[in-house]
């Protein structure tokens, strides 16, 4: 997990020379106490005082975009996810990674200087940026989790895979701590200076290209978190080679791809809008199925319910396999907050999720209690059974 810490470090000054024109995010995710701080502290230290270059989630938008600018081809470090403003982190995130800063105005109205930088972030916290943005009732987008790659920082002594002679996890991350905090700012300008000397700026592109041969992605989505591990992975053979870490050759890659194989095994196949589609609806089942939902039967009356339905999403028939729900057209708008109706319906009809619709049509009409006939989406929640 330290490899992928020091690789973000160090790639941030190759996506120029890549022309690469946005920048990446990865996030430590695992329990508090566990390394993940040190990990971002040690990436930190590559450029500057490990605790001191390392900043907090905890901040404004604006300010945050400020100290992007500043890591311009270089690491933005930032602890503790769990801290950010949950209504802009999302906003915060897209801004980062594309380096784009937001369109301001001076106070007599005229447009400021747009900031615009190239970095990588590197995060960590206990919970992942969809939890965060569910706080302010947000979903997040499939750019967003592709922007931010979510990493288990899990590893088999806490966030390490070796002790190094270290009686525990805790052993070790003190005593990375206390050597950072006297050694640091080092290893990135040096590896600037063998970059240029050597004259390997102008290779990196095809040495990318090699490396990406490493891995394989099953989606356009996934090819393009494949690239940001390949430039982690591009680094810290760079940095083998120029004698800063003490790896073999092919180590890091090795490493690089591992990483991406296991957070592509999580994330399943498939765009991944669909997988968040999916389980909005079913999320808003299980928080709504009893209270929002009248049940009715096939001939369209309803029977008597121990509590009047109030902000009504839609109507619920039994059938022989089990509840069908009929979300009506607001409902199901609002149960998929942030995406299109017409994706949200291709979505439901790909997975086989729409139980009933009229020929050339994602709804089909039922006759309700009040005597009127209705278009619903008549949605059986077995088909969204397999979302994680």
């Amino acid at each position: 997990m330290l490899q992928l810490g020091l690789g973000a470090a160090l790639a941030g000054t190759l996506l120029a020379p890549l022309r690469v024109y946005s920048g990446c995010g990865f996030h430590l995710l695992w329990d508090s106490s566990n390394g993940k701080t040190t990990i971002v502290m040690c990436s930190a230290s590559v450029w500057g005082h490990g605790n001191r270059f390392m900043r907090k989630w905890a901040a404004s938008g604006s300010g945050l975009e400020g100290l992007s600018a500043l890591r311009n081809d270089c690491l933005v470090p930032l602890d503790e996810l769990g801290q950010a403003n949950p209504a802009i982190v999302g906003e915060v995130v897209y801004a980062i990674v594309d380096g784009v800063g937001k369109q301001r105005a001076e106070r007599t109205g005229a447009a400021r200087t747009i900031r615009r930088w190239l970095a990588i972030l590197l995060s960590s916290g206990e919970i992942t940026l969809e939890t965060k943005m569910r706080e302010a009732g947000k979903l997040i987008r499939a750019g967003q989790e592709v922007r931010l790659v979510t990493v288990s920082a899990g590893r088999t002594y806490g966030a390490w895979d070796n002790l190094h002679g270290y009686p525990s996890g805790q052993a070790l991350s003190d005593a990375l701590q206390k050597t950072i905090g006297l050694h640091y700012g080092h290893a990135g300008p040096e590896f600037v200076r063998q970059l240029i000397e050597r004259g390997d700026t102008e290779k990196l592109p095809g040495l990318l290209d090699a490396i990406q041969k490493y891995f394989h992605p099953t989606s356009g989505q996934a090819a393009r978190v494949a690239k940001n591990f390949a430039i982690l992975a591009l680094a810290l053979e760079l940095a083998t080679t120029y004698g800063l870490l003490p790896l073999a050759e092919g180590e890091g890659t090795t490493s690089m791809v591992s990483l991406f194989e296991g957070w592509q095994a999580e994330r399943g196949e498939g765009p991944s809008e669909d997988r968040q589609i999916l389980r909005a609806i079913a999320d808003f089942i299980d928080r709504h199925g009893s209270s929002r939902f009248q049940l009715i039967d096939h001939r369209g009356s309803s029977r008597p319910q121990s509590e009047a339905v109030r902000d009504r999403a839609g109507y619920w028939e039994q059938t022989d396999s089990g509840r069908i729900y009929l979300f009506t057209r607001t409902g199901l708008q609002e149960a998929t907050c942030g995406f299109e109706l017409t994706r949200v319906l291709r979505t439901l009809d790909s997975a086989g999720a729409l139980s009933k619709k009229e020929p050339g049509k994602k709804m089909h009409r039922k006759r309700l209690p009040d005597g009127s006939t209705q278009g619903l989406y008549w949605i059986d929640p077995a088909r969204l059974e397999h979302v994680g």
